[in-house]
């Protein structure tokens, strides 16, 4: 979940957690970008073709070649299918969809479509990570697909800032406490939103989570699937909770794991959100304080100690090592956020705080520079430029006057991180390109069980999502992991059996399944 500045992301934590534990951005330069009408053939990655799936539905087959270059993972195949800018004006023409996969290795039942969260996180790039979570019986059933949707990535990204103006951008502090501070922030804002409608209007009103959907069911067809599977993480079920809503009737199997609730307002999603995240933080100052292994041992309320390092770093930022760039309240803020997400990574936020203290902010930049998509090159993915696209089209924006009214609740909310997320929705709120999207429940009446999945102590997704949506849908089934960290699929073999039998057999989990994390 991410608004832009950057808003927490809703990224799935086993995709977030490897790049987090690498301490960097995935690998390489900034991708080009996708033509913007285009065959359904990925002819630039191209090797040797090793097939291609029949499409159904008239829709036109997908060609799969052997991924090369920038065009996906290396061992995987890779593809495009072409999909309309705007289905309702047929006459803008088309966009070239980017596609990759894991063929399945025995008898196939279809294709399983997946979305790692963000919005804004590339699909293609996430697939080795969540095959790398996924059983042989699985892979054997089931093409793996992932996806880059509209504006992401691949697929027509869009592109607001050059790579100095992305870090400026990100340096910023994300909750001043002064009026001037916050002017910055809407200042900084607009200038963001007029470098993404100066470099990409064209495409800022077609890459709302709708029109991601409706794409989705033109790559079914030409998927040859006649009914739709799909695991979603984080921001992926309200991707896949949207396309159950317009195609109840196409779903097959279809698990949402890390749920959004599609009916809850813009500033109560920020302070829940918020209040999950300083609920976590408190969680690891717990576990710091008991074991050893845990690098940083401040003396007295290690609540206390952090309010004082981000006071120190706010007046005096701290260097890191093999760069000029310095390391103020946003990277502490964000690189702490950042390992939150996965219980596996707060051993690394010990240490980076650790080093904090001491006055170096080598590993909390390194922290900081994995979540914003930074690359060793200097240069960023699109991850948060898509963010802002999606989540501004998504939802109607409270004004910068109810932003600033918010404060208070924000602040009761969340001591640490409330202010930060709620200021994060001043780029929405200085968007070019209305809101689409609306508020309220998603039903999908007609569609066949949806499995819905919850963490108990999720920071980014709080459980209570999860048993929202999955009372607002007319057909769900709410399956329960106990414990900390954001999603559940890639931390319980329990939820991963239950999800992966549901998957090939369409029997979901008894309703009141709970199941412990590993």
């Amino acid at each position: 979940m991410a608004r832009h500045r950057p808003r927490l992301l809703g990224v799935g934590a086993a995709l977030l957690a490897s790049s987090v534990a690498a301490c960097s951005g995935s690998a390489g330069g900034p991708r080009p970008a996708a033509p913007t009408t285009a065959p359904t053939t990925a002819a630039t990655a191209a090797t040797t073709a090793p097939g291609s799936t029949r499409a159904s539905g008239g829709a036109p087959a997908v060609h799969w070649v052997r991924c090369t270059g920038s065009a996906g993972p290396p061992g995987y195949q890779c593809a495009t299918v072409a999909v309309p800018r705007d289905p309702a004006d047929p006459g803008l023409g088309t966009i070239a969809m980017a596609l990759d996969r894991h063929p399945a290795t025995g008898s196939k039942i279809g294709s399983l479509l997946i979305n790692p969260g963000g919005p804004g996180a590339s699909g293609v790039d996430a697939l080795p990570d969540i095959v790398s979570l996924m059983p042989p019986g699985l892979l054997e059933r089931f093409d793996i697909v992932g996806f880059d949707p509209p504006g992401v990535a691949r697929t027509a990204p869009i592109i607001c800032l050059g790579s100095a103006g992305l870090e400026r951008y990100f340096h910023l502090d994300p909750e001043p406490t002064t009026a001037a501070g916050f002017d910055r922030i809407v200042a900084e804002d607009r200038t963001f939103a007029q470098g993404c409608e100066a470099r990409s209007g064209a495409e800022l009103p077609y890459v709302s989570t709708h029109d991601a959907a409706e794409d989705m069911d033109v790559v079914r067809r030409a998927l040859g699937d006649a009914r739709l599977s799909y695991l979603g993480l984080s921001y992926g079920t309200l991707l896949g909770a949207t396309y159950a809503g317009l195609f109840p009737t196409h779903v097959r199997a279809m698990v949402l794991d890390g749920a959004l609730d599609p009916a809850l307002p813009v500033l109560p999603e920020l302070d829940q959100q918020s209040a999950g995240l300083d609920a976590q933080l408190r969680q690891f100052f717990a576990q710091c304080t008991r074991q050893p292994s845990c690098g940083w041992k401040p003396s007295g309320d290690p609540a206390a100690a952090f309010d004082a390092l981000l006071a120190r770093v706010r007046a005096h930022p701290l260097p890191a090592e093999g760069t000029s760039r310095t390391v103020g309240p946003s990277e502490l803020l964000y690189g702490t956020a950042a390992a939150l997400y996965s219980t596996s990574t707060w051993n690394d936020l010990g240490y980076a705080l650790q080093q904090a203290s001491h006055g170096d902010g080598t590993v909390l930049l390194e922290l900081f520079d994995a979540y914003t998509g930074r690359q060793p090159n200097g240069s960023y993915s699109n991850l948060f430029e898509a963010n802002a696209a999606i989540n501004c089209l998504d939802t109607p924006s409270p004004t910068i006057a109810q932003i600033r009214a918010a404060v208070p609740a924000a602040e009761a909310a969340a001591p640490v991180f409330g202010v930060q997320n709620l200021y994060s929705q001043v780029g929405c709120a200085v968007w070019p390109v209305p809101a689409t999207g609306k508020v309220g429940p998603i039903r999908a009446a007609g569609s066949p069980p949806i499995v819905v999945v919850g963490s108990t102590g999720d920071p980014i997704t709080p459980y209570r999502w999860a048993q929202s949506l999955a009372s607002e849908l007319s057909n769900a089934v709410l399956l329960t992991r106990v414990g900390d960290g954001h999603t559940a699929y890639g931390y319980s073999s329990c939820i991963r059996s239950a999800v992966d039998r549901y998957l090939i057999d369409l029997t979901p989990p008894a309703a009141g399944t709970r199941c412990p994390s590993d």
